[in-house]
């Protein structure tokens, strides 16, 4: 049987069978195991999977939601992509755009109310019924009738503002949650059935049990394959439909299993403790340490409520952060695939598929790739004692996403060298009012997709298993929301290219973003690559 076999096969040494049983079979390992035997992911417990699936819901209603917005906002009900609003292309990418923003700052005051009153579980209870509403509205505006009466504009204005905010609670606490269902913080031996024995490692568990929910997630991002396809051949009303159902599915676990859960109280007022470290910390020239009992005590005779602990972990919170700043650049680049790659489709030969399907080989690449990263090539690397940090795992995300967008830049000159419209596509008399689209396929984007989704697998589960590593236990949702409102950033940065945003300037957009995600991967590796040095894992 083979090493990797073995992992796959391994079965946890419990207290009942080490009675009896020879010293080496110990359930705690000493330093000696730790340092000598292979470590492997520790088993993942039941309410893992509970909070997989939760997150995995509320992705699938913001994708299925999401996915149909930039033809339902840009075209009018008559034009050869069905639509309802008849905004055009530029208003619906910056209304998408603001949404997703709206979305993921949403996080912050959701991650607040989370870590100093609500908790975790009820923050994340009330966030999934506010977008239960906001999928309800949505719902009940896009039928024929009341787009007809003019509610449509009206009611989608109400509905992805509670879409919004309710992703943002629901996000901002249900990745350090999911986390934290892993209560084991000692190392523990393992036979395998070949009889080797092996160390669990909370690191590679808090890895893998991230891959997991990353996986999941993507499964629910299937949804956009469903809402897509039933907006062209049966209607919004329908399409939305769908989501409204997941939305209300995601609430029953949370419900029947809540005694389940582990769940840590509020902080109460940590947070207002750790903004006055930070400004002693500033007032000593950014030295947090600075900030310690001991130091204002002997520079201030001051007497602080908080230890020494509590000051090296807010540390390494903030060390989280620093590291999030370049991140922006990366989902200004990723968010492509949310409106103008959609648009680029409709603009080319779709052989009768939906052009805002097509994004749907973003999940599925993730899906079919995911177990390729978290089973083959970390399990091959950990059994060969190679280290792969979260700041190398990173940049290797962002090589690929560069990759991606130059590959787009290059697909949307080869549209623009295409008739019969060239740089005006759909907008020349040869396109019969817009149904003839240049003569290139659609399917030349497949590759934009698949390069993002690895640039996901290595950038999106890091950034999210990094983030509950570094962060303080009392602040996990508010670091976590650190990381996601950097994709608020990128979303709002989406909007100052608004004037290239439009043809014949695409090819201009998107090699001015290729560029500048070669540049941040470049700053990315020099000034933050150094930090894999140590191990990022917080007690």
């Amino acid at each position: 049987m083979s090493t990797s076999d073995d992992i796959e096969r391994q079965t946890v040494v419990t207290s009942n069978e080490i009675k009896g049983v020879p010293k080496q079979c110990q359930l705690a390992a000493s330093a000696h195991d730790e340092e000598n035997l292979l470590p492997v992911v520790d088993d993942v417990p039941f309410p893992v999977w509970l909070l997989a699936f939760v997150g995995a819901a509320e992705r699938f209603v913001w994708y299925g939601a999401t996915s149909p917005l930039q033809n339902y906002i840009q075209h009018t009900p008559s034009s050869k992509i069905p639509g309802v609003l008849g905004l055009r292309e530029a208003a619906a990418t910056n209304i998408v755009n603001a949404m997703m923003a709206g979305g993921y700052f949403a996080t912050i005051p959701a991650a607040v109310v989370a870590d100093t009153w609500l908790g975790r579980y009820r923050t994340i209870l009330v966030s999934a019924l506010i977008q239960l509403c906001g999928s309800a509205i949505l719902f009940a505006t896009s039928f024929p009738r009341a787009v007809q009466a003019g509610a449509a504009e009206s009611g989608f204005a109400t509905a992805i503002m509670l879409i919004a905010l309710g992703s943002g609670g629901v996000r901002s606490s249900v990745a350090p949650f999911i986390a934290e269902q892993y209560t084991e913080t000692t190392p523990k031996v393992k036979t395998l059935k070949s009889g080797r024995k092996v160390i669990t490692d909370r690191e590679l568990t808090i890895q893998y049990i991230y891959n997991v929910y990353y996986w999941m997630v993507n499964v629910g991002g299937l949804s956009a394959l469903i809402t897509t396809v039933l907006e062209k051949y049966v209607g919004y009303w329908v399409a939305y439909l769908v989501p409204l159902c997941m939305m209300a599915l995601s609430i029953v676990p949370l419900l029947a299993w809540r005694h389940t859960f582990v769940r840590r109280p509020a902080s109460g007022s940590v947070l207002p403790q750790a903004g006055r470290a930070m400004v002693y910390g500033i007032r000593e020239g950014f030295q947090m340490d600075e900030a310690k009992p001991q130091k204002q005590q002997e520079k201030h005779q001051r007497q602080v409520p908080w230890t020494d602990t509590f000051i090296d972990e807010l540390k390494s919170g903030l060390l989280a952060c620093r590291v999030f700043l370049l991140f922006p650049i990366h989902w200004l680049c990723l968010n492509q695939t949310f409106n103008n790659l959609i648009s680029q489709a409709g603009q080319m030969v779709n052989s009768g598929v939906p052009n805002d399907t097509i994004k749907s080989l973003n999940p599925i690449s993730s899906i079919v790739l995911t177990p390729v990263v978290s089973r083959g090539l970390y399990p091959f690397l950990t059994r060969r004692r190679i280290r792969f940090g979260p700041m190398a795992r990173i940049l290797v995300g962002f090589l690929f996403l560069t990759l991606a967008m130059v590959y787009t830049a290059i697909l949307q000159k080869l549209v623009y060298s295409t008739g019969p419209c060239y740089d005006q596509p759909l907008a020349c008399p040869e396109s019969d009012h817009g149904h003839i689209p240049n003569q290139i396929s659609m399917f030349l984007q497949t590759p934009i997709y698949v390069l993002g989704a690895i640039a996901e697998i290595f950038c999106f589960t890091t950034g999210t298993e990094y983030a509950y590593n570094q962060a303080p236990k009392t602040m996990r949702s508010v670091v976590q929301s650190v990381w996601m409102a950097t994709a608020g950033v990128g979303a709002c940065l989406a909007m100052a290219f608004t004037p290239i945003t439009k043809d014949p300037y695409l090819v201009i957009l998107y090699s001015a973003l290729a560029g500048v995600m070669a540049v941040t991967t470049v700053l990315f590796g020099i000034f933050l690559g150094k930090h894999d040095r140590r191990k990022t894992l917080l007690p």
